[in-house]
């Protein structure tokens, strides 16, 4: 009998993608442009844009080889040193403020600036939760950066793969922008197809049209809480 290894944390599958939904980040993220004239949100964009953009492959090959580290340390690391460990590196490889923004997508505009504020620091410290609960061990896994596919509006997908010596290989895919700061990620595609934007859309536009803004923000409070004590 074949035994097949436990899936790892990091394959839990979000909402599957289609190409409707990558014209859809595509809109929401053009009206960013109209709305904000400047597509810079990271406190450090005024250093970034002083210096050599990097391309977008080095961008993920920087992630990669954090999360490799923290996963070969994560014993040691335990929750709250990965969550430490990753914080800033997310914050560099990834925009956290525009996914947040598309994740809202036209419920956005409704939001004053304290919750808008608010929502962005609730989703931020959400997605380094769930990097740092998702890549907990290590057992041989490598990373692989596959291919870099240009798309529209100044966007590429770089297309990675996580090698497992005693399981299926997984395909994980960064969508990334060119922004005044550099390339940015702003949505991760699980085995190709499944969007983790679309997933957090269904369910904030649920959760903001039936309970509103504050339940939303008590349910990703509950979440960060969750991943925290799971440890």
């Amino acid at each position: 009998m074949n035994h097949r290894a436990p899936t790892p944390h990091y394959l839990i599958p979000s909402w599957r993608c289609s190409s409707g939904r990558h014209r859809l980040v595509f809109k929401i993220l053009r009206r960013i442009v109209v709305l904000a004239g400047v597509l810079v949100f990271s406190a450090t964009a005024a250093i970034a844009q002083t210096q050599t953009v990097a391309p977008p492959e080095a961008m993920v090959k920087s992630l990669n080889d954090s999360l490799l580290y923290m996963m070969k340390n994560a014993e040691a690391l335990r929750f709250s040193g990965r969550r430490d460990f990753l914080a800033p590196r997310l914050n560099t490889v990834f925009n956290l403020p525009v996914m947040a923004r598309i994740v809202l997508g036209r419920r956005w505009r409704n939001l004053n600036q304290n919750q808008q504020q608010r929502l962005v620091d609730g989703f931020s410290r959400l997605t380094i939760a769930t990097y740092a609960s998702r890549f907990d061990g290590w057992s041989g896994e490598s990373f692989e950066i596959r291919a870099v596919k240009p798309m529209r509006d100044k966007t590429v997908l770089v297309k990675t793969a996580i090698l497992r010596p005693k399981a299926d290989t997984v395909e994980i895919n960064y969508l990334m922008h060119q922004f005044k700061s550099g390339w940015r990620v702003i949505d991760v595609y699980l085995k190709q197809s499944y969007s983790e934007l679309a997933t957090k859309r269904s369910e904030y536009s649920s959760v903001l049209r039936r309970r509103g803004f504050e339940a939303l923000m008590r349910k990703i409070e509950q979440k960060v809480a969750q991943y925290a004590t799971a440890g």
